[in-house]
């Protein structure tokens, strides 16, 4: 994974993460609320126990299967 800094629709410049799974390539530009009232860890542990809460673990990834 790369990351990158591009300029989004807007002109502004903004982080990014680029991967490119199979042959695809995907582009995750990161955005950040300036009235947010949550830290990165609160949202991430809410994230987290919201997911295992509904079952929602995910599933292995064709490379990672035997």
């Amino acid at each position: 994974m790369s990351d990158n800094i591009q300029t989004n629709t807007t002109g502004r410049l903004t982080p990014c993460l680029q991967k490119k799974i199979d042959k695809t390539t995907y582009l995750v530009e990161v955005h950040f609320s300036a009235t947010s009232t949550q830290s990165v860890e609160e949202k991430l542990k809410r994230v987290i126990l919201h997911d295992l809460q509904h079952g929602k673990q995910g599933r292995p990834r064709k490379s990672d299967e035997k």
